[in-house]
């Protein structure tokens, strides 16, 4: 099996389809209350019962960045506690649904701090598989209390989610990390603007190449109070290759078909799909090396100064 690059996957290969469906929407409105959050709540369930019945089957669903609440400078009024009742209305829609969803707000954690940017990921049962806070905040425009680890978690049909939100994608450590631990399945949500829709696509298809990992990329597509985002959400397949996009500037919704089992098999090879293994492994091919090679430490960057 080639999945693009010159060197095929050997052997047999079983693995589920894991079907996920990205909603390239905006707020209703930028919210103030939690009534606010509730009108945001009712516009994503609406644009998931769009999906349900014209994308039957899929197992999980994928909102824009911080969709619940909008970009309004009051975050701390519309921040969303996790025993709210905004929180269960998610937790009730997936598991009536049987569906897994990762959402984009602002968490109050009541801890006295700031509230977080962070992607609430809810399971088919109705729980709560993950709370991610974004750990590297778009400096100097968002003021959250950043989060210290990028989590990779277990998801639907073989998947080993990792979520990260909007500017965590342009630094190459939150790939990196997310793969090193083991993701096959990389979430980005966004609210990614104009001048960078080619950065967009840049950092998401390097994501994707350089960890070997699915990238499912949800991005808001509106004109708020300060900058025009463009859409262009995407699934990237684990060479870097665009197999599914939505268009510029308009609401959208699509479904694209992964198979995390397949990037699992990739990492099991130590040929040029497994880029990690052979980051560390410098020159295994050399008659001299017995198959081993070098590792990584000639990378000065990573050495603290």
């Amino acid at each position: 099996m080639n999945t693009g690059n010159c060197f095929p996957i050997n052997g047999k290969i079983e693995t589920e389809a894991l079907s996920a469906v990205l909603l390239q929407i905006s707020p209703a409105l930028s919210a103030e209350s939690a009534e606010d959050v509730d009108k945001n709540i009712d516009k994503v369930f609406s644009y998931i019962d769009r999906a349900t019945y014209g994308l039957p089957g899929f197992d999980l669903v994928i909102t824009p960045e911080i969709v619940l609440n909008g970009f309004a400078e009051k975050y701390f009024l519309s921040a969303v506690k996790l025993n709210s009742p905004q929180i269960q209305r998610l937790k009730d829609k997936c598991k009536l649904l049987q569906i897994w969803g990762v959402f984009g707000l602002v968490i109050d954690l009541d801890d006295g701090k700031f509230p977080r940017n962070s992607a609430l990921t809810i399971n088919a049962d109705g729980e709560i598989a993950n709370l991610y806070v974004k750990t590297a905040n778009w400096i100097p425009v968002e003021p959250f209390t950043p989060g210290d680890e990028i989590q990779v978690f277990d998801g639907p049909k073989g998947s080993r989610i990792a979520t990260i939100i909007c500017s965590d994608g342009d630094y190459i450590d939150s790939w990196l990390e997310a793969g090193h631990k083991g993701a096959n399945v990389i979430v980005r949500i966004s609210d990614y603007m104009t001048p960078y829709q080619e950065a967009y696509e840049i950092t998401n298809r390097a994501g994707a190449y350089f960890t070997r990992s699915y990238v499912l990329a949800s991005n808001t597509s509106e004109i708020d109070e300060s900058f025009c985002l463009f859409g262009r959400s995407m699934a990237v397949d684990p060479d870097g290759n665009i197999i599914a996009e939505a268009p510029v500037g308009i609401p959208y919704i699509f479904k694209a078909d992964i198979y995390p089992g397949l990037r699992d098999h990739i990492h099991k090879q130590a040929f040029m799909g497994n880029l990690q293994w052979q980051s560390n492994h410098r020159g295994a091919s050399s008659p001299e090396s017995g198959g081993i090679g070098k590792d990584k430490s000639i990378y000065t960057h990573r050495k603290e100064k």
